[in-house]
């Protein structure tokens, strides 16, 4: 099903679940998801300005040229994802424990492509991001914060100001920028 240049409502998504939608220049403006599951949906340049996750799941779902900006993937569960294109500012990719406000456990992101996305400033916090891929993505001021980047490629990132507290990084790539930024000290590749 291909839906185009639709504005949502919160009564049209409340508690539904959407299997293999194309969302064109969608509108999911200021609305709460909640027990909402995704699979195989692709939201293409579609916008979820000032919209929060609640119990929300995407399972195969592409976000080419969406607006993610300010949202908190906390209780949010993703898997193999592709965020190609996307504008994702100051977003925050966590995962709480139950109903805790403050209590956190790993946030499985494996797999994942970032590949030229705009994720300035967001905070990746006790993530598993192997094997995920960031190349030609902005990532002036993002954190990365006690996650796992083991094969994840930054090659040709933007990294000014960038900061990574706690990682495991072991082929971890970074492009001749981006190594002379960081260098071997912090155990990424050159590639």
């Amino acid at each position: 099903m291909v839906i185009k240049n639709k504005i949502f409502t919160q009564s049209e998504i409340r508690g539904e679940d959407f299997d293999d939608t194309v969302f064109e220049s969608c509108k999911f403006i200021c609305l709460t998801f909640k027990f909402n599951n995704f699979n195989g949906c692709i939201f293409e340049d579609c916008d979820f300005s000032e919209s929060t996750l609640e119990a929300t799941g995407f399972f195969g779902c592409k976000f080419p040229g969406s607006k993610l900006s300010f949202l908190d993937f906390s209780t949010t569960t993703i898997r193999n994802c592709d965020f190609v294109n996307s504008v994702a500012e100051n977003c925050i990719f966590q995962k709480l424990k139950g109903a805790s406000k403050s209590d956190r456990k790993t946030f499985d992101l494996k797999n994942s492509n970032f590949e030229n996305s705009n994720l300035t400033g967001t905070v990746f916090f006790m993530c598993n991001l192997e094997k995920s891929n960031f190349q030609k993505s902005i990532l002036e001021n993002a954190v990365f914060e006690k996650c796992s980047l083991e094969n994840v490629d930054f090659s040709g990132a933007k990294i000014v100001g960038c900061g990574f507290s706690e990682c495991k990084i072991k082929k971890t790539y970074l492009d001749m920028n981006g190594f002379i930024n960081y260098g071997s000290s912090k155990g990424f590749e050159l590639k």
